[in-house]
């Protein structure tokens, strides 16, 4: 799981976590929450994996080897998905992590 910021610097800025369904940073299928435990509102940190949740946001299909993604969902605009896509695909996971 990580937590990427996007449309920093506006009045949309927001934190989407970005989980993987098989654990590896690889090409597959992301899915994609409003990563709600970062506010005040929100002190427990609960790793969202569910579909139903309602801080689910949908999923992406990405494609290393292609340099492709398709987005399947209705919560994110054009940009948003672009940003997490662009995100995704240059994604180099640190040392020791999966």
């Amino acid at each position: 799981m990580v937590v990427l910021k996007v449309n920093q610097g506006t009045t949309n800025e927001r934190e989407v976590e970005i989980v993987t369904a098989r654990g590896l940073w690889e090409t597959g299928i992301y899915k994609l929450f409003n990563a709600d435990f970062l506010t005040d509102d929100h002190r427990e940190f609960i790793e969202h994996v569910d579909e139903n949740d309602p801080n689910f946001l949908g999923e992406m299909n990405v494609n290393k080897e292609n340099a492709d993604w398709e987005y399947r969902g209705k919560q994110l605009s054009a940009d948003e998905q672009k940003e997490i896509a662009d995100f995704i695909l240059d994604y180099q996971p640190p040392d020791g992590v999966y």
